[in-house]
């Protein structure tokens, strides 16, 4: 599945740039890839699971304009991210869940969505984008 998402990262990132043609190169690194845009320069992890070790390991990235992690979208993940919120408050991090079959996705940029919503409704708000 992992090479899959590879895959479906590359295309979707050049298919958001179809219109603003800024994405000038996607770098395959070990781990990640990276956007080179004309403007700024984006870093996307792509993991299956979600695992503490991955967002802790943003740290070592803040020289990056945009920060992505590129998930399935499973139970698993989604109960990772209700169980761990707090240490997923990261400011410029979009987290985009991928059902590959039905070739959707939900995005998620937790600091802004930890901005608008009620604590005590988080867990089914969350929930709710997945139904």
């Amino acid at each position: 599945m992992a090479e899959t998402l590879i895959e479906w990262t590359e295309h979707y990132f050049r298919h958001k740039d179809i219109f603003d043609k800024k994405l000038e190169n996607i770098i395959k690194e070990k781990e990640h890839l990276i956007l080179k845009y004309k403007d700024r320069k984006d870093i996307v992890f792509i993991n299956a699971v979600l695992e503490k070790e991955v967002f802790k390991a943003l740290e070592n990235y803040k020289e990056y304009d945009k920060l992505f992690i590129i998930c399935a979208e499973s139970r698993t993940n989604i109960d990772f991210i209700i169980e761990n919120w707090k240490e997923i408050l990261i400011k410029n991090l979009t987290i985009v869940f991928v059902n590959i079959k039905m070739n959707n996705r939900v995005l998620l940029n937790p600091f802004v969505h930890n901005m608008i919503c009620d604590e005590t409704t988080l867990e089914s708000g969350i929930r709710a984008l997945f139904n």
